[in-house]
């Protein structure tokens, strides 16, 4: 019988809320309280990176082997099949114009460029750090944000409500997630584009029968093509 729902979203949120606070402390017992985002060392980039992991990885395993029934990709679609890779990558490059699109809406609204989420992202790298940061943000925080958005959270909405609130709300929660900039407006802007990737993921997901291997492929083509442009463009 699976036992797993909202209640185990509220858990998982509040570890992640933890893990940012446990990173903050880390940082600063680092001696890198006070240095740009854009200069931290690769251990602190690592620690402000996967702080939230425990939440959004860990208690998904906790929900599944104490509420539900013991796997990953029964009770959260964590699975991929041949047909998700050509799937994610549509859905990869679909978020890409969705962002062209935002981007262009905004400077032609504001007359600056637009904000983004990367600004975090160190300018000239070692190559060692370009491949850690690749791992880090284009193969591992898609499958964990995935597993936690697509996976539990839509599901556990799905199953309280119905599945067009599922992918809407987590979609919502997911851009906030990513709330920031230098101003409300920016911080909104950057919630709205992000919401999108989540929707769009999401529908990927229930296109795929709850497979998360479509939104996995798309969310690392979305994220890799970021973390590549903000270094080297």
């Amino acid at each position: 019988m699976i036992r797993w729902g909202l209640g185990d979203v509220l858990i998982a949120l509040v570890i992640w809320l933890l893990g940012g606070v446990v990173a903050a402390f880390v940082v600063v017992a680092m001696g890198e309280a006070d240095t740009p985002l854009d200069q931290l060392g690769l251990g602190a980039l690592f620690v402000s990176i996967a702080s939230g992991w425990p939440g959004f990885v860990g208690w998904p395993l906790v929900a599944t082997y104490r509420k539900g029934q013991r796997s990953l990709r029964l009770d959260f679609g964590l699975d991929l099949v041949p047909v998700d890779i050509a799937w994610g990558l549509l859905g990869g490059f679909g978020a890409l114009v969705l962002s062209v699109f935002g981007n262009v809406l905004w400077t032609a609204i504001s007359g600056e460029s637009a904000p983004t989420n990367t600004d975090f992202l160190p300018k000239h790298p070692s190559a060692l750090t370009v491949v850690v940061l690749v791992l880090l943000i284009a193969v591992c925080t898609p499958i964990v944000e995935e597993l936690f958005f697509r996976g539990l959270f839509l599901r556990a909405l799905g199953r309280r409500w119905n599945l067009t609130v599922g992918v809407i709300v987590s979609s919502i929660v997911f851009g906030l997630f990513h709330f920031q900039g230098d101003s409300l407006a920016q911080g909104l802007f950057i919630c709205g584009v992000t919401a999108s990737y989540g929707a769009l993921f999401a529908l990927l997901v229930v296109r795929a029968n709850g497979r998360l291997g479509p939104s996995i492929v798309a969310h690392m083509v979305v994220n890799l093509v970021g973390v590549l442009a903000t270094i080297y463009l």
